[in-house]
């Protein structure tokens, strides 16, 4: 949906997706897992979705999406910023179409998810193209991603991290830098996602001078393929055997809240890590921090006045 009064040019914004609630999960499971989930599974996520108190994803993406058309209203004014999801909906692929009816002709798309990554992108761009051949009228559309070293996020990640360490006042404190594991397989086929994950990672460790810290992946799949390492829990118990008592994790690699990061991490590994007697503290994702807004419109207007392209 838009924000506001449509245009020849507009954004769209895409995120992962969520269900709604425990009746959306079959057909949620289903678009992900790309076959029909069992009842157990579908039983397990409701039960993981009712420790968290359900997704917040859609509310978030909504505040990001209304925080964005803010922001554009003032720098770019007259283009509208639309939403669509990977998985469920509002989809991208029923988005497009959407804004081909507003009489947008002109569609710069940002990812959600900072990585230019063949794992995060090519659903994206299946989704996109499907949703030009479905538009009513032509429309072009245009792919930004990669916005993993934005100034703006860096600086959010570094000062939430600051903020963190000041509060746990543990010089044995150790921060976990972490982002989502990928199969391996995916990497040995060169997706350069595990080397933009490390760059951000030490961007990040830089720019908050951290002198203890590791970057880890976490929410590895259950699949009998090996997944990137080392895992969060490792480096956990390598650092309890060096002396470190309290654990923040950074977990970097997303940028709202969600399922692997209120269930798989202040879940599952803050449980593994108490029950180690350490201490874990998790920094606050960005969610709809104005940090995050200052990036996701810097990545918009570049690719809306890129050279070439008539100004919006």
């Amino acid at each position: 949906m838009s924000t506001n009064g449509a245009g020849a040019t507009g954004v769209l914004l895409m995120g992962y997706g969520s269900p709604a609630g425990p009746a959306d999960l079959p057909g949620y499971l289903a678009e992900i897992l790309h076959h029909p989930p069992t009842t157990e599974l579908v039983r397990e996520y409701e039960r993981r979705y009712a420790l968290i108190g359900g997704s917040p994803q859609a509310a978030i993406l909504a505040k990001v999406r209304d925080g964005v058309a803010g922001r554009l209203a003032r720098e770019a004014p007259g283009v509208p910023v639309y939403l669509g999801t990977k998985h469920w909906h509002p989809n991208v692929s029923e988005v497009i179409p959407h804004a081909s009816r507003d009489g947008v002709t002109r569609l710069v798309a940002v990812p959600l998810s900072p990585y230019a990554s063949t794992w995060v992108l090519e659903p994206y761009r299946t989704a996109l193209a499907a949703g030009a051949a479905a538009a009513p009228r032509p429309i072009s559309v245009e792919l930004a991603p990669g916005w993993n070293l934005e100034p703006s996020l860096i600086e959010f990640w570094a000062g939430a991290i600051r903020t963190a360490l000041a509060e746990a006042a543990d010089p044995t404190a150790v921060v976990h830098l972490s982002a989502h594991s990928l199969p391996k397989t995916h990497a040995d086929q060169g997706d350069p996602y595990p080397g933009i994950v490390r760059a951000t990672a030490d961007a990040i460790a830089g720019a908050a001078s951290l002198a203890r810290w590791e970057f880890t992946f976490q929410s590895a799949g259950n699949d009998t393929e090996p997944w990137l390492g080392p895992d969060i829990t490792e480096q956990m118990r390598r650092w309890k055997a060096k002396g470190a008592r309290t654990h923040v994790v950074a977990s970097f690699g997303f940028v709202f809240d969600h399922l692997e990061v209120l269930y798989d991490l202040d879940v599952v590994v803050r449980r593994f890590a108490e029950d180690l007697g350490l201490v874990y503290r998790r920094v606050p994702e960005p969610n709809a921090d104005p940090k995050l807004i200052d990036a996701l419109v810097a990545v918009a207007v570049r690719a809306l006045r890129a050279p070439g392209r008539p100004p919006p």
